[in-house]
């Protein structure tokens, strides 16, 4: 029996296969990668699976390494024993990783390696969800939590770990600990990205509503200038309050027929009554770009890259009425990250008063590689953000400059570190940190101490 198809940013590959622990996301920026598969690999199902493996390890004086579904590109998931959470989402009165459900509080308590897009949607018949979701439909709760976790609710709803109410992990000699926000060590282990053990659950804050039911109107501005768009975008994310649910920005530089499309947009969406316009509106706009993605990945070459264009110029001029779910999973349903040219995130979190300079030297280093065949295409996407977990105080907002570049044909692991190395220079001197599932350098120089903000915040 066929089964139903899954929306997914990369047909070329699946993350429920083993072959796929060998890799991590960074295949999606090499053509042919050379594969690390582990050599033992745990599959605990619950609590008690994990200390076990823990426990084993520590006997065996063995380091493993903690993996979801693989979506770090910082070398953070290869490691010659590994613990894969992939099943520990099986308890639960419905067998689901639901473990405890408070719709009164609202809260939930998982286990985390529980898909938040299927958590989501099991919430969503409470008329509960999460405050912040990933827009890619494999992420786990474990995961996103030991990196962070950012969405286009940043700007109002923090972070994902800023809604982490409690948490349990097994430490490396296999001992429970349970943590709340009261405990000295409950920021320090989460965002640590798998360094101080397995976080087995996760008690979450909920938010009201129904995401498929609830309607937002999208405020959306298009410059067609570099400099328009980073001072566009820095006004609208200073400028942001509570009326505004999301908001995210692009500013796309893409090599087109010998010319180049360079356009920015920042879009801000508040809630509006789901009238019989906009649910026209929203179910046409979405329902063709989600047919481009349906296809996206399937075709042949030449018609996928037209069918990627036509998605991109989607994302740009995006649909004036949504629901907040296809807001949340804009992209993911629409784009396949391994269409087209390789590709490679580099994400920098900078202080909002460091964003306009940041924006600058960045968007030159791109195009400085570009001149030198190592990008093809530059995205910047922007969003707010204002976190208690990288602002202890909650007074100082920051926000996200995501690079989504095109590999070119010279570039080589050479070019990629220096570039690495620069851009966590700029995060440095601009007191930025950087999103740790991108590239960084490695863990054995001293600049990763500032650059990280669990290790700069929490050490």
């Amino acid at each position: 029996m066929a089964r139903p198809y899954e929306p997914t940013a990369h047909e070329a590959f699946s993350h429920d296969s083993i072959d796929n622990l060998g890799y991590d996301w960074s295949r999606v920026a090499e053509p042919n990668p050379k594969p690390r598969p582990p050599k033992k690999v745990y599959f605990p199902r619950t609590t008690s699976d994990v200390q076990a493996a823990l426990t084993e390890t520590s006997r065996l004086h063995q380091e493993p390494v903690i993996r979801g579904k693989g979506h770090s590109s910082n070398d953070l998931v290869f490691g010659e024993v590994m613990v894969c959470l992939e099943n520990l989402n099986k308890d639960g009165p419905h067998g689901d990783g639901v473990l405890c459900l408070d719709a009164a509080t609202p809260r939930v308590t998982v286990q985390a390696g529980i898909v938040l897009a299927r958590l989501d949607a099991v919430l969503a018949c409470y008329r509960l969800g999460l405050p912040v979701i990933g827009d890619h439909e494999h992420i786990t709760a474990g995961g996103f939590a030991a990196v962070g976790g950012v969405s286009p609710a940043s700007h109002v709803q923090g972070l994902f770990v800023d809604n982490v109410l409690a948490l349990e992990y097994v430490n490396w000699k296999g001992q429970l600990i349970s943590l709340h926000p009261r405990d000295p060590d409950f920021r320090r282990v989460l965002a640590s990205t798998g360094r101080l053990g397995v976080i087995v659950t996760l008690t979450l804050r909920l938010v009201r509503g129904n995401k498929n039911e609830t309607f937002v109107r999208n405020d959306r501005k298009i410059v067609w200038g570099s400099a328009q768009f980073r001072d566009m975008s820095l006004e609208r994310m200073k400028n942001a309050n509570a009326q505004v649910l999301f908001e995210r920005g692009l500013w796309l530089d893409l090599p087109v027929g010998g010319r180049f499309l360079r356009v920015g947009q920042f879009s801000q969406y508040r809630e509006q009554p789901g009238s019989p316009w906009a649910r026209l509106w929203n179910s046409v706009a979405h329902g063709w770009l989600h047919f481009l993605g349906y296809w996206a990945g399937r075709l042949p070459n030449w018609l996928d890259r037209l069918v990627k264009l036509l998605g991109t110029l989607g994302v740009v001029f995006s649909p004036r009425h949504a629901t907040i779910k296809n807001v949340e999973i804009f992209t993911d349903k629409v784009l396949d990250d391994t269409v087209g040219d390789p590709s490679r995130m580099l994400i920098v979190f900078a202080p909002l008063g460091a964003y306009a300079a940041l924006f600058d030297e960045l968007y030159a280093l791109c195009l400085r590689l570009r001149a030198e065949s190592a990008l093809t295409y530059v995205a910047v996407y922007v969003k707010g953000i204002t976190s208690s977990y990288l602002s202890p105080d909650a007074h100082d907002p920051f926000c996200e400059l995501l690079l989504f570049v095109g590999m070119g044909p010279k570039m080589d692991a050479t070019i990629l570190a220096q570039a690495v190395s620069e851009i966590d220079d700029l995060c440095i001197r601009h007191k930025g940190f950087r999103y740790m599932h991108s590239r960084t350098v490695p863990p054995s120089d001293k600049r990763r101490e500032k650059i990280d903000p669990n290790l700069a915040r929490y050490p």
